[in-house]
């Protein structure tokens, strides 16, 4: 596999990862009594996230002072682009509900979507180049496997979770 290969797989793991953290941020969009104890869930899948992924990489002691605070930056820009695309999803369904819809803001806010939507896999690029800088090529290539398995297990535990079944433990 080469380089190029990684980094866009890689880049379609943290897209995913968007994708989740988004469909769960449009779920609860408006819905500010829930806005806390989401934002504990997610400080708390974050810190379970850096944990695994140090055991999963054997990242040394210096490549975790690297990628950590990185890692952590990154996640909270993208939850905050996240929540304000929330928002706006519920404004959009909003206006596409009124008779007739105003087409300048059904138009300003898919224009503010598609943007957040850009801003997050820039954002993403970003963080995979960084990590490329830090990782070697053999923790380049668990970390996808990592990251594919860990947000799989992530999105069938909040399933399970939302449908009222037992979680399973799982260990990447």
């Amino acid at each position: 596999m080469t380089t190029m290969d990684i980094r866009r797989l890689t880049v379609a793991c943290l897209a995913a990862a968007s994708l989740m953290a988004a469909a769960g941020s449009q779920a609860l969009a408006g819905q500010a009594e829930e806005q806390t104890p989401r934002a504990g869930l997610r400080e708390r899948i974050g810190e379970l996230y850096l944990l695994r992924l140090t055991r999963a990489l054997d990242l040394t002691e210096e490549q975790a002072a690297k990628v950590f605070p990185l890692l952590t930056r990154a996640e909270k820009q993208k939850a905050e682009i996240q929540r304000r695309m929330g928002q706006d999803l519920r404004a959009l369904r909003d206006e596409l509900a009124k008779t007739p819809p105003d087409d300048r803001q059904l138009l300003s806010l898919a224009g503010r979507i598609r943007e957040a939507r850009l801003a997050i896999r820039k954002g993403d690029e970003d963080a995979e180049a960084a990590l490329d800088r830090v990782l070697t090529p053999v923790q380049r290539a668990r970390y996808l496997i990592f990251n594919i398995e860990f947000l799989r297990n992530v999105g069938e535990n909040l399933g399970r979770f939302r449908a009222g079944r037992p979680l399973l433990k799982r260990t990447p």
